[in-house]
């Protein structure tokens, strides 16, 4: 694979029992003490490089950027770059991560085969979203869609479940709007038509991200299910996941936001420092050029170092080179220069604020 050097600093997976199965694999925390942790698909961001990252930290299950069934089997190069699973053989051969490919789209049978092509391309697990609530995606009959039509809905896994030896998740909300809360249903359906687990997204189709997410929903929905469930929403830091777990009775947390900023988050920590960041931001720059070439590579993981060094002065010379070096090997000389140079070293809190993950919220994530 592409990323050669990454796979010889990932943990071992410790000698825990498994907290849970999705089909025959089995998920353990990090550490003894832990709830499993999975980062949940985020489009636009969970490429490969960010999938590596957050895995080597401790997710458990890591979801790539969902995609339209109608693409899957294009030959243009972002078509390509989103089937590019380079991280699968790294989770085959080491045991810390499953890879749950996502698909999206309004064709029952066109879903079927976008699964099986995710299966071929080294996908453990596939995913089915039934959460995203973006407007113009709805209204043509996707992901959040099927959960104001639960014939449908059920006809859409039964059919992936049957087109693939992989194990089928489903992520979804709890209803479409407060009026229509329905999530036991949503599970009881999904479980009967064969998925293997489910995660929630613990708010309504119309709420989007606004508001709070409703845990009291996702923990009905944990008591009538009889797969795992992986619980989402509002999950900023560490404390949030380990309240989430005790509140619900979820058998996983899935993390989107929270890790863009803190990727720390799966090691059970609230950030990082100096240090750390500047290792892990040369890490996922060198690899983001390897992944979309330099020019790209390095402009795109600017989003991530915005996150990552946001405690520094929006004027300071280190926070000027990080947004506007262009060539990779410049970066990487400045990020070693200034790794060296420090002078103590504190953890800095990553944590995101409710305002800051309300600016980071894009409903594609489902």
């Amino acid at each position: 694979m592409a990323t050669a050097d990454g796979p010889s600093t990932l943990p071992a997976v410790p000698g825990l029992e498994p907290a849970f199965h999705i089909g025959p694999h089995p998920l353990r925390p990090l550490r003894a003490g832990m709830p499993v942790l999975a980062l949940a698909p985020l489009a636009g961001v969970g490429n490969w490089v960010f999938r590596l990252i957050c895995a080597r930290l401790g997710a458990r299950l890591v979801g790539v950027e969902f995609i339209n069934c109608r693409i899957v089997h294009q030959a243009g190069i972002r078509v390509q770059r989103l089937l590019d699973f380079s991280d699968a053989d790294v989770y085959r051969r080491t045991g810390i991560s499953l890879l749950a490919a996502q698909i999206y789209g309004n064709d029952i049978g066109l879903m079927a085969e976008g699964a099986r092509e995710l299966e071929r391309r080294g996908a453990q697990i596939v995913d089915i979203n039934f959460g995203c609530s973006v407007p113009q995606i709805v209204r043509k009959g996707s992901c959040a869609a099927f959960l104001r039509d639960l014939p449908r809905f059920y006809e859409a896994v039964a059919a992936t479940v049957e087109a693939v030896r992989v194990p089928v998740m489903v992520k979804t909300r709890i209803g479409w709007d407060d009026d229509s809360i329905n999530v036991v249903e949503i599970v009881e359906r999904a479980q009967a038509a064969g998925a293997r687990a489910i995660a929630i997204h613990a708010r309504t189709v119309m709420q989007k991200y606004d508001g709070e997410a409703r845990w009291e929903w996702l923990k009905s929905a944990c008591e009538a299910a009889e797969v795992p469930v992986f619980g989402n929403g509002d999950v900023r830091c560490y404390d949030d996941a380990l309240a989430m777990v005790e509140r619900t009775g979820c058998d996983a947390v899935m993390i989107g936001r929270a890790a863009m900023a803190n990727p720390w988050i799966f090691s059970a920590r609230r950030g990082a420092n100096l240090a750390e960041r500047i290792e892990l931001a040369a890490d996922q720059v060198r690899w983001m050029a390897q992944y979309k070439g330099e020019h790209v590579g390095v402009k795109e993981t600017r989003k991530h170092l915005t996150l990552y060094f946001r405690d520094l002065d929006r004027h300071s010379p280190e926070r000027l080179r990080l947004l506007t070096t262009e060539s990779l090997g410049e970066l990487l000389d400045f990020l070693e220069s200034w790794r060296r140079a420090l002078d103590g070293d504190p953890e800095r809190d990553l944590a995101l604020s409710a305002s800051e993950a309300n600016r980071l919220a894009w409903s594609g994530t489902g």
